[in-house]
């Protein structure tokens, strides 16, 4: 449960040794290189005139532009199996390999330009190849016309091919014809669900007459310019056309597939790049002069002695470690153990910690867990869920963040198998309802209720007892008082003052109690209008901030009546699953059909009900969190640790 320690790393090393240098840090992957701006700093201002910084502009430039063709020569090759590759994370490959990509740097490209190639005259060849089809769907109606297409009549005659729409009569447009222009002949040869393909003939004389007639029936003439040769002639050339360009476009197909082999080569060569890319982009950063450069960073303070001594035992460089200033802030690295590591990403979610104060993780997990299990509720759904992650952690290779989603799924399944048993929940089976070993939600609500309300007010005050332990962290212990135990004074008064009015309490003097909580409320409230509004100025405006303050009581309530979700997706999951059930039984189980179709509704709605309850649970549970847990003491702010290192696609990298 901590924020990792940080130091300041300050590195000024030899001109000639610097590439050496960062990528040995890359290689490290546990120093944030931070810009060092040139007119904030006293020191290097009184040396402007020395220093300078690089621009790597066009090299960055240069493999981003490599990269985009490694990306679409892989891209290519995606149908392809290249290799055997782990499912659901990257392969894992030495430092030293990855390294001696650098000796392949010329060969790999050529691949990529080879494949590139290839892909770019496959995808002319398909343009010729859809030409060629268009040509083809054009000219089928009139293949069986047996005149060329160039052949636009005799010396007296003329030749026109058109279309009209399919609704018009060709019959009447044939008899209009042979009345107005009796030198004339019209024909229909084909027709299909869009239009009707028509040939006319006529005196060449006449063409102001047969253009009059075919005004009236949305006829559109038809031209083949360019064109030899009868339509099937045509064709016929097009078709063998395709059969020349298709065998041409496998050729260029197998020739890629020969590249398959090269597939993981390509996949480490574009993560290579990538480091490239990183290592010219933080020499931008760096501060140098004619002969030295500077490296300003952080680390964490447990690698500080070990990175110094592995620099100057390969350098001629001087590696200064200090610890960073009261005031200064530094980036946030967590690390937690196994149970508070899993609920990193719901912190993340919300903003890192602030890098002085405490982590939150390990302190949340349990509520988060276990507010998770008792909304989903059913012992039978955490029984797939363990089950699945235990599996997925078994089977596959994941990396540590996947490993941590991976046992989150764990621990809530594990957490909702105990509160099914609790609750005598699985899959909605009313035998096991009837005999929970706690309670049956269903049955009782009022005691649920009482429960989740009782759950929720010791979240709360651990999250107070957090901001409390900042406070001692901070060496502000009289401030405990005041933001801590003062608030526990008031709340807890309050708690007994309505201890009465909670569904299903039993008390046997409620007077006591009541007038208890009266005491300690005042108390708790005259402290507090004193103290909390001490950093204000003037005793009026530190009376109207203390008064002001008192507000927090009718949050406290709102806060705690939260809670009350804990009941209403625990009962959702509990009576879904049995409607599930009653639906499906509802036809009985006396024939093999029928137990098939119980089967099929079963699953279906069972996973439905826990696909959607599970989804309710994850949000609600990371609101109660978010809203009532972090709200009473959680500064954040926190910029994550950002070290340069190989930033990795398709491989991990391992010493």
């Amino acid at each position: 449960m901590a924020v990792v320690s940080m130091d300041k790393l300050t590195l000024v090393g030899l001109n000639s040794d610097k590439e050496q240098i960062l990528e040995e840090l890359m290689a490290l992957g546990a120093v944030e290189i931070t810009a060092q701006d040139l007119s904030s700093s006293e020191l290097l201002t009184d040396w402007s005139h020395l220093v300078t910084k690089e621009d790597r502009t066009g090299t960055i430039a240069q493999l981003n532009n490599q990269l985009e063709q490694v990306e679409l020569a892989l891209s290519r090759l995606a149908r392809y199996n290249g290799g055997k590759k782990p499912l659901f994370t990257k392969r894992t490959v030495a430092v030293s390999e990855f390294a001696a990509v650098e000796a392949e740097h010329g060969r790999l490209q050529e691949v990529v330009v080879e494949i590139i190639r290839l892909s770019r005259e496959q995808q002319e060849i398909q343009n010729q190849r859809n030409k060629a089809a268009d040509l083809i769907a054009r000219l089928e109606p009139w293949q069986s016309l047996d005149i060329p297409l160039n052949f636009q009549g005799t010396k007296h005659t003329k030749i026109t091919l058109g279309v009209i729409p399919p609704a018009v009569d060709a019959e009447k447009i044939k008899q209009e014809l042979a009345s107005e222009v009796p030198a004339s002949y019209f024909a229909v040869i084909t027709q299909d669900k869009f239009q009707q393909y028509v040939f006319l003939i006529y005196h060449h004389q006449l063409q102001g007459p047969v253009e009059n007639v075919l005004k009236k029936y949305d006829f559109s003439p038809v031209s083949f310019s360019g064109m030899t040769g009868t339509a099937a002639e045509q064709i016929q050339a097009a078709r063998q056309k395709v059969v020349e360009l298709d065998r041409s476009y496998q050729e260029k197909e197998a020739a890629i597939a020969a590249y398959a082999v090269e597939k993981l080569n390509l996949e480490l060569f574009y993560d290579y790049l990538v480091g490239q890319r990183d290592k010219e982009a933080a020499l931008e950063t760096l501060t140098r002069t004619k002969s030295v450069f500077l490296i300003d960073g952080w680390l964490p303070a447990e690698l500080s002695e070990s990175v110094r001594q592995r620099l100057t035992a390969q350098w001629t460089c001087i590696v200064d470690i200090r610890q960073p200033a009261d005031d200064e802030e530094f980036p946030v690295l967590l690390k937690n153990s196994s149970l508070g590591a899993s609920v990193e990403s719901i912190t993340e979610m919300y903003g890192l910690p602030n890098c002085r104060e405490i982590d939150p993780n390990t302190v949340m997990a349990p509520f988060f867990i276990g507010f998770f299990g008792l909304m989903l509720g059913d012992g039978g759904y955490g029984l797939i869920m363990t089950l699945a992650a235990l599996f997925a952690l078994w089977k596959f290779e994941f990396d540590e963040n996947q490993k941590k989603y991976a046992k989150l799924v764990l621990y809530c399944g594990l957490a909702t198998m105990f509160w099914g048993l609790m609750f005598g929940s699985w899959f909605g089976i009313e035998y096991f309802g009837e005999r929970p070993l706690w309670l049956n939600p269903v049955n009782e609500p009022e005691e649920m209720l009482k429960w989740s309300l009782l759950f929720g007010v010791i979240h709360i005050y651990v999250g107070i007892a957090v901001k409390g332990a900042n406070h001692i962290r901070n060496g502000k212990y009289l401030d405990v008082l005041w933001d801590v135990v003062a608030w526990y004074v008031l709340f807890t008064g309050f708690i007994f003052v309505v201890l009465p009015y909670v569904p299903n309490m039993v008390l046997e003097d409620s007077t006591f109690w009541v007038d208890l909580g009266k005491k300690l409320m005042a108390v708790g409230a005259v402290v507090l209008i004193l103290t909390q509004g001490r950093e204000s100025k003037g005793i009026i405006s530190k009376l109207v901030s203390g008064v002001g303050s008192l507000y927090d009581l009718v949050s406290f309530l709102s806060d705690v009546l939260s809670y009350s979700r804990l009941l209403a997706l625990g009962l959702a999951t509990s009576i879904i699953g049995t409607i599930v059930n009653e639906i499906a039984t509802m036809a009985g189980l006396n024939n093999i059909i029928k137990i098939l179709i119980c089967a099929v509704i079963a699953i279906i709605g069972h996973s439905l009900n826990f696909a959607i309850n599970a989804l309710g649970a994850y949000v609600h549970s990371s609101r109660l969190q978010y809203i009532e847990f972090f709200g009473k003491f959680y500064q954040g702010g926190g910029k994550p640790f950002k070290p340069l290192k190989y930033k990795t696609k398709y491989v991990n990298l391992k010493n």
